[in-house]
């Protein structure tokens, strides 16, 4: 995402900017000036003035030795604005244009069911292209091994959320135990209304967008993350729905609660976080990992939480907490 405070949204490059920020403070410089102020070579300057006058944003003044002057920001910027607008509402007329082109070669001959993607960024842009394009809901299978770090944010989503989008993610015991980035990413998600759940496996990576496509790995035995394939309406893509619904249904709820101390609550309830990570089945180590303590507190926050639910053991603790509702 571009920085909010740039003039590159309007069609200003970087070092016109610089330039024209510059004269803002010091009117009537001439190149030599200009390029001493900035460090910048004088032909870079030249090259920045030329662009700056073709935009409206720089005068000069006739003479031996031109100087330059900068046009009052209100009425130049808001003619630039005026200008992007007029440019968006013609690609809008193209992309009409181009789409009613596009339907017409559908419409003559079938089209095709399956989509293949090579290569890990080509395969993230789609992915992102999807979700933009999604209306209602996106779901998603979510199991290592990742391209990148596991945890890495997903900005879309949380974009789509704030419009409405429902997003179910299922996510396998290895990828809550992947570290603390990819637990904390899941408490964003779920703060901001993703419905998230969890198995001890999830058997492959898939992500749906409302009901007309599904992207999933092209293999999945072993994985393969440099090759995917965008599913189209067809007896797969329904195969494909079937395989999350039903695992959905299977999947157990992962929540965040107040991270307090076990038996610390005032309505007795033990640490809801504690308590979900005990209900996705993750380890002690990967549980003091995740909450930043050591391997010894942890036990003993969770022989306090198992106490004060009377159970014996973890699948107890886990049917105590359902019945109390603190999952």
């Amino acid at each position: 995402m571009g920085d909010p405070d740039s003039m590159q949204t309007l069609g200003v490059s970087g070092p016109e900017e610089s330039v024209y920020r510059l004269l803002l403070s010091h009117p009537g410089s001439n190149v030599s000036q200009i390029s001493q102020r900035l460090g910048a070579g004088q032909h870079a300057v030249r090259t920045a003035l030329t662009g700056l006058e073709r935009l409206g944003l720089v005068s000069t003044s006739p003479g031996p030795q031109r100087i330059f002057f900068p046009t009052a920001p209100d009425a130049s910027i808001e003619a630039l604005i005026l200008q992007r607008q007029a440019d968006l509402e013609r690609a809008r007329v193209l992309a009409k244009g181009l789409m009613a082109d596009f339907q017409q070669g559908r419409e003559a001959q079938p089209p095709d069911m399956i989509e293949i993607i090579t290569g890990a960024q080509a395969i993230h842009r789609r992915f992102e292209q999807l979700q933009r394009g999604a209306k209602y809901l996106v779901q998603v299978l979510d199991t290592p091994p990742y391209v990148g770090p596991g945890g890495t944010p997903n900005d879309i989503e949380f974009d789509g959320l704030a419009r409405g989008v429902v997003y179910r993610g299922i996510y396998d015991k290895a990828a809550l135990e992947a570290g603390p980035g990819t637990m904390n990413a899941i408490a964003r998600y779920v703060a901001a209304g993703e419905q998230a759940r969890f198995l001890t496996r999830v058997p492959f990576k898939l992500a749906t967008f409302d009901r007309d496509f599904a992207c999933v790995p092209l293999e999945v035995s072993p994985p393969d993350l440099s090759r995917s394939m965008v599913v189209r309406s067809c007896s797969l893509l329904e195969a494909l729905f079937y395989i999350f619904d039903n695992l959905w249904e299977r999947a157990a709820p992962i929540t965040f609660g107040a991270d307090q101390p076990a038996g610390n609550h005032q309505s007795g309830q033990p640490d809801s976080r504690l308590l979900n990570l005990l209900g996705a089945g993750m380890t002690d180590q990967a549980i003091a990992r995740h909450l930043g303590l050591s391997y010894r507190t942890t036990r003993r926050r969770i022989a306090a939480v198992m106490d004060s639910l009377g159970s014996e053991s973890r699948f107890q603790a886990g049917l105590q907490a359902g019945r109390n509702g603190w999952l």
